[in-house]
C-alpha cells in the first residue's frame, strides 16, 4: 500500500456485515467509510471522494440502480463500483457483484477493480 490508502465506502444496513467488511478492508490497509444506509452513502459521496463504492444490492431504503445512477454523478468515472450479496439477484446493468461472506473474493476482486 502507498502512503496515502485507497479510501472505500462501504454502504450495508446488515451490522454485521458493515463491521466485518470495515474490518476486513482495514486490515488489507485500506481507509473505510461506512454508511448504514443508502441515503447516507449519497450524503458522504458529496462530501468526500472514494476510490471504490461497495454497496449492498438489497437496502432498505434505494435501490442499488438508483443509488449506482446518483453516485456516477456525484462522482462521474472516479469510481468503481461493485455490488456486493450473495443472491443471485438480477443486478444493475455495468455493475459488478461478489458475495460480502467471502473475504479473499472481496479483497481479490477490490485489488482487481483498482489496479484495473
Amino acid at each position: 500500500m502507498s502512503a496515502c490508502p485507497l479510501r472505500i465506502l462501504i454502504v450495508d444496513d446488515d451490522e454485521r456485515a458493515l463491521i466485518e467488511l470495515e474490518h476486513l478492508l482495514e486490515t488489507e490497509g485500506y481507509s473505510t467509510v461506512t454508511a448504514w444506509s443508502g441515503r447516507e452513502g449519497l450524503a458522504l459521496s458529496r462530501k468526500m471522494q472514494f476510490d471504490l463504492i461497495l454497496i449492498d444490492e438489497q437496502l432498505a431504503d434505494i435501490e442499488a440502480a438508483t443509488f449506482l445512477d446518483t453516485i456516477s454523478h456525484t462522482q462521474p468515472g472516479a469510481v468503481p463500483l461493485l455490488v456486493h450479496s450473495c443472491s443471485n439477484r438480477r443486478r444493475p446493468a455495468a455493475t459488478e457483484a461478489v458475495c460480502k461472506w467471502e473475504p479473499g473474493e472481496v479483497t481479490a476482486r477490490i485489488r482487481s477493480f483498482l489496479a484495473a
